[in-house]
């Protein structure tokens, strides 16, 4: 609250002098300038503080205390120095979690002492520029155009079912096989997808569970982790932080870090105003120490075992930049200096980028606009300084397809004209209405962006306590596009078919510039398209990009090239020709026939300008992407077969030889078209298609080739012998397609086969879901009872190889062989194995149930305020508040799992009740769960999710108004009042002791803030924050409380006799922090029974538990059977009902929670392409609830429920 006031404050003030000196002179006019003075003065200030040096140039921290600080520690001194005292043990816990004003920060080889400039700080290219350069227009990896389509891949979301410390090398080397294994089933179903990139966020906190402590074993060897990227030929976004999204608690800070209060994390003073922290810039040195050394050895521009390294770009930070109110930056300006100087110094080489934009927030409104401006007038008249920058400006886009990139507006906003547009965060259309990746993914590319990652596009899973409170309770990833299980939804399908139709024109597309409709000069030795136009279609739903003419020379030569055009350009190199088509303004009642108008070089032209025509649909997605002069076997071949046209979409190109491949296509019935090659061609094969030879007015001949309805598959033969094998696939088959991309989709990888500096795929297959390819002619399949069964098709020049037994290959003699593709010599017919036998789970074993006893956990003594001041401090005023405000937040002591167990024991006996009812008033964070003598009195929730559309003032005001927020400033408030009257019980006349009252309070948290977006929220309160009686009093016992009575005030001495104790679990002390659920008897072997199901009317084994609200918490575990031979991936959920509290384990992984609702949970207990992969499985069970949700305030029905096979996902 009183950070809140002092920002007020700051603001405040000064315009309320003004306007006090406005009113006294009473002249209007003097108002609207003194006021527009107030703000300029504030914002140039504001501006020259952001720009100036905020760093000391040695970064040494002094050792002295903040006043509050100081005067804290002097308590807990005085407390420690005193015999016998009962808080002794919890204030050195408190220290030992908080303490760290005495450390002295060393250098580390991360100082400031000499400027860091661009120069110092910039991407060597002239040095590395032949393993890696880039220009506006995209990235070059050994010479060759390269898109960079990523997707996020959390590696510390991935429940494995092993954990050690670094110092059991025999179980880390087996956690290492597991989570290899698990790592590349889910690179291998992404990469099967047509990513070939993933941003990998490195989570400081899972690294580090406490101070001066990180682990890079197990699960957490992120260095086995890239090197397996490079294996699987995926490049790497690196995103090492330290802050890596609001998605994680604390932002992916580590708890101990979050724990030491004195220390401004991201050097947030209060929420929006930034001071330079020496303290914090020295733990993040320490970060960058340990995860650089690792990335250093992965970096592409290294040569290692695989070939060349994975590591395209590192990523500093993230939405560093954010800028506020009237557009003013929240980022200090050394900040991206430093980061930058430290990965620098620590010889990390490939370029470096940031994510402190979003479009177009922060290039196309006013406030953007008005503000470049400005800072070029400041920094004329040396105001503030040049601002650093990266090598690339990253971006975050929420919907590019209806605010469309405007490179211009970027060039002049970051004043970086030579860098590729990256799209860090590029997100579905709309998060809240289950937005299409595909648009994103497909308008991205239009654009002209040469990298971008979908944050969401598969279902992040959260394991432990991974996430913060924007996704604990309220978001969620509802919009993915794939299931936990790896399940697809109709748009994860059609995002698969844009992807590999980019990959299948990386060349033509990648190194490109947008050009208008209207024909351009061209000279050519044969015949190329120099024109594309759509009629009865705007200018606007066209979009054509043209191939640039040096992009064959690659980068490391680009500069001869500029100076040197005819140098570089042979005459029989043909510009390729992307066109795309957005069809969503025509009507969509039906399919509607469009006419592409082709302009050929040095032809004659007909009429609307063009010199032949083609027609074509767009398909069931309403959009296409159309090439033009694309050659085949034009390496050799003198004579390579070319596609002058096509309105036909080519969904993969696999490159079978030098001189043939072959195309995926989709049938008539799905998306019409026309093939339109140079020369006279030969066709063969099963397909019906029908070809008509043309002859140009100057002597060149052409083949049109017109597919009839109908799968099936045809070969185009050139004169020369160059050929094209055309698959044409019906909508099922095309929703089922895999393309694998092996080795030779890079140039620089090692043992390249079928070497190709196209990049061209090395395989497709089709017929089921769950294909992938490994390496560059490996196939397999997921086995489950949908796959059973079906007929898969492959294309590959040689025999896939079968890395398992799920594949049986079928020859064409076969009876059960598919005609339409069969006889064909790079065509291959396999059947998926096992069988369509139902794989249900009917019984588990080991059925056991326990409760927890809470006189057992580990109590300590919790101080309020009051405990730690002596009778001469206490403040007459605030000495009410201070008995039942506690020292300590659940964090301070490490209590960072989601429930903390707080107790409460009172000796009451007939004469200390007061009033005719005993009240308890609870403040906290932020949902609680009460028992009184064992009676449930339910709780109450203190949680705000501010809505993401709300403007930034409307957002502000509500979550003042409603505690508990999700992101940014919690006010003090969320007090609930419970009447406890009923529960307590008061003793005879005749005892002295008086009765025993016990009160148990479970307070969950949904997790601690993350410093997102200029909010200093990591350190709100959590946990129970103040607890006060009501209606009983002391007075007159044998103690002394005649020093802080007073008979003017409330007669609140109670508090001094109503001692607390608190419980749960250090996370700081675990090797996984965030594994926990915070009860201290998670793990105990002890107390286990037998239990009695209660099956439900489900074909799968299930049961109805009725939770005793009274009870407590309470517990359940079985076995699962181990899965088939053949089906250990079949994916295993649990389907939880109920409104109680329910947190779900599987070998030892806290998995998934359930809170109370009317909406079902399905949990992956294991199976599927993210989940555990494990024969015995046990799964545990933990709940709790409250009697307000019970039907007879006694018992709460949960059902609990096993389901098999893959889950429907829709988000259309």
């Amino acid at each position: 609250m009183a950070g809140i006031l002092l920002e007020s404050g700051v603001v405040l003030v000064p315009l309320a002098c003004a306007a006090l000196y406005v009113i006294v002179m009473s002249n209007v006019l003097l108002t609207v300038f003194g006021l527009a003075a107030v703000v300029g003065a504030g914002a140039v200030y504001r501006l020259r503080y952001h720009y100036s040096s905020g760093a000391r140039t040695d970064l040494v921290a002094t050792s002295k205390h903040s006043n509050d600080r100081g005067r804290k520690q002097t308590k807990e001194a005085d407390i420690l120095d005193r015999e016998n005292e009962d808080f002794r043990e919890i204030v050195q816990d408190a220290q030992e979690h908080c303490d760290g004003d005495s450390e002295t920060i060393q250098s580390s080889g991360a100082l400031l002492s000499e400027a860091t400039t661009l120069d110092s700080a910039k991407y060597d290219m002239e040095k590395h520029g032949g393993a890696l350069s880039y220009d506006h227009r995209c990235f070059y990896i050994d010479g060759r155009a390269t898109w960079v389509l990523a997707t996020d891949f959390d590696y510390w979301r991935l429940p494995i079912a092993l954990s050690a410390g670094s110092g059991n090398a025999k179980l880390a080397a087996g956690i290492s096989d597991t989570a290899r294994d698990t790592w590349k089933r889910a690179l291998l179903q992404l990469k099967t997808l047509g990513f070939n990139a993933v941003r990998i966020r490195f989570h400081w906190g899972f690294h580090s569970p406490s101070k001066g402590k990180y682990n890079f074993t197990g699960s957490r060897d992120v260095g086995s982790l890239l090197a397996l990227c490079e294996e699987l030929n995926i490049l790497v976004i690196a995103c090492v932080g330290p802050f890596i999204g609001s998605d994680v608690q604390g932002g992916g800070y580590p708890f101990w870090l979050i724990q030491r209060d004195h220390i401004r994390l991201r050097h947030l003073w209060r929420s929006a105003i930034k001071l330079w922290d020496n303290r914090f810039a020295a733990a993040e040195a320490e970060w960058f120490d340990k995860i650089i050394s690792i990335l250093t050895k992965h970096e592409i521009v290294t040569k290692n075992a695989h070939g060349r390294g994975c590591v395209v770009v590192v990523q500093l930070e993230n939405h560093l930049g954010t800028h506020g109110v009237l557009g003013l930056p929240l980022a200090l300006h050394d900040e991206t200096r430093f980061l930058a100087r430290m990965a620098r110094e620590r010889t990390l080489r490939v370029p470096l980028v940031t994510n402190n934009l979003n479009w177009p927030g922060d290039f196309s409104t006013l406030a953007a606009r008005v503000w470049i401006q400005i800072e070029r007038k400041l920094r004329a008249y040396r105001i503030i300084k040049e601002p650093f920058r990266a090598d690339i400006p990253g971006f975050t886009v929420r919907d590019i397809v209806s605010t469309p990139v405007d490179r211009d507006a970027m060039a002049q906003i970051t004043q970086i004209e030579t860098a590729p547009m990256v799209a860090l965060e590029l997100y579905g259309t709309d998060v809240k209405q289950n937005g299409s990746f595909s648009d994103q993914i497909e308008f991205a590319l239009s654009q002209g962006l040469s990298a971008f990652s979908l944050p969401g596009f598969f279902k992040r899973s959260c394991p432990g306590n991974v996430d913060s409170p924007l996704r604990t309770v309220c978001a969620g990833d509802d919009y993915a596009a794939v299931a936990e299980d790896g399940t697809l939804s109709p748009d994860a399908r059609t995002a698969r078919l844009v992807l590999y139709a980019a990959h299948a024109l990386e060349q033509q597309l990648a190194a490109s510039d947008l050009v208008g409709s209207r024909p351009w000069i061209l000279r050519a030795n044969r015949p190329s398209v120099r024109g594309v136009s759509i009629d009865s279609l705007s200018l606007n739903a066209v979009q054509v990009r043209r191939q640039w003419e040096h992009a064959n020379v690659g980068m490391q030569s680009y500069s001869s090239a500029s100076k040197n055009k005819s140098a570089n350009m042979d005459d029989n190199d043909q510009l390729g020709i992307v066109t795309y088509i957005d069809g969503r303004e025509m009507p969509a009642d039906g399919e509607r026939e469009l006419a592409f108008l082709f302009s050929l070089a040095d032809a004659p032209v007909l009429g609307k300008g063009c010199s032949f025509a083609l027609t074509g649909t767009l398909g069931p997605r309403r959009r296409g992407i159309f090439a033009a002069n694309i050659l085949v076997g034009e390496q050799a071949s003198e004579d390579p077969l070319a596609l002058t046209a096509s309105s036909k979409e080519i969904y993969a190109r696999v490159a079978l030889d030098k001189d043939s491949e072959a195309w995926v296509c989709a049938e008539e019935g799905v998306q019409s078209g026309q093939l339109f090659f140079l020369g006279k061609c030969q066709v063969s094969g099963h397909a019906e298609v029908e070809v008509v030879d043309v002859e140009h007015a100057k002597g060149h001949k052409f083949s049109f080739v017109i597919p009839k309805p109908g799968p099936g598959v045809f070969k185009v033969t050139s004169d020369s012998g160059v050929s094209v094998t055309v698959a044409l696939l019906s909508q099922v088959a095309l929703d089922t397609l895999a393309v694998g991309y092996g080795a030779h989709s890079r140039v620089g990888a090692k043992n390249q086969k079928n070497v190709s500096s196209t990049g061209l795929a090395s395989a497709v297959a089709w017929g089921a879901d769950g294909l992938t390819w490994s390496g560059v002619n490996s196939i397999d399949c997921a086995l489950s009872s949908a796959s059973a069964g079906k007929h898969i098709v492959a294309i590959s020049q040689q025999q896939p190889q079968l890395e398992s037994g799920a594949l049986q290959p079928i020859e064409d003699s076969d009876t059960n062989v598919d005609e339409a593709y069969s006889k064909h010599a790079v065509v291959w017919q396999f059947v998926a194995g096992g069988s369509d036998t139902s794989t249900t789970i009917e019984s588990v074993t080991g059925f056991e149930r326990r409760t927890t006893s809470f006189d057992s956990l580990p109590w300590k003594l919790l101080p309020t305020m009051a405990d730690l001041e002596t009778m001469d401090e206490i403040n007459v005023m605030s000495w009410q508040r201070d008995l039942g405000t506690f020292a300590y937040q659940a964090s301070d002591l490490g209590f960072n799992a989601s429930n903390v167990v707080y107790r409460c024991q009172v000796r009451l006996k007939p004469k200390h009740v007061m009033s005719g009812k005993i009240l308890l008033q609870l403040n906290m964070r932020h949902r609680c769960t009460l028992w009184v003598n064992g009676i449930n009195m339910s709780g109450h929730q203190t949680f705000y999710e501010r809505a993401r559309k709300a403007g930034l003032i409307s957002g502000y005001i509500e979550s003042w108004r409603n505690p508990g927020a999700s992101a940014g400033a919690d006010r003090w408030g969320g007090t609930a009042t419970f009447d406890v009257t009923g529960a307590m019980r008061l003793s005879n006349a005749e005892d002295e002791e008086g009765a025993l009252n016990e009160v148990i309070i479970i307070v969950e948290s949904f997790g601690v803030g993350t410093q997102a977006d200029g909010d200093n929220d990591a350190r709100t309160p959590r946990g129970l924050i103040s607890a006060y009686w009501h209606g009983f009093n002391f007075v007159g016992e044998d103690h002394d409380d005649s020093e802080i009575h007073d008979h003017e005030h409330d007669k609140r001495t109670e508090q001094m006799r109503a001692k607390w104790e608190i419980c749960s679990v250090d996370v700081t002390k675990l090797s996984n922090s965030f594994n926990s659920s915070g009860f201290p008897d998670e793990a105990t072997q002890a107390g286990w029974v037998a239990a009695v199901e209660h099956p439900l009317a489900h074909q799968q084994w299930s049961t109805r538990v009725q939770l005793n609200v009274d009870a407590g918490v309470q517990w359940l575990r079985w076995r699962l059977p181990a899965a088939p031979d053949g089906f250990a991936g079949e994916p295993v959920f649990l389907r939880v009902i109920g409104r109680a509290t329910v947190y779900i384990w599987a070998n030892d992984v806290l998995l998934s929670k359930h809170h109370p609702s009317n909406t079902e949970s399905l949990v992956l207990l294991r199976g599927g392409a993210r989940g555990l992969h494990a024969l015995d499985s046990q799964v545990k069970v933990m709940m709790y609830g409250w009697a307000e949700d019970s039907s007879d305030s006694t018992a709460i029905p949960v059902e609990l429920s096993l389901v098999n096979g893959d889950i429907e996902l829709s988000n259309e």
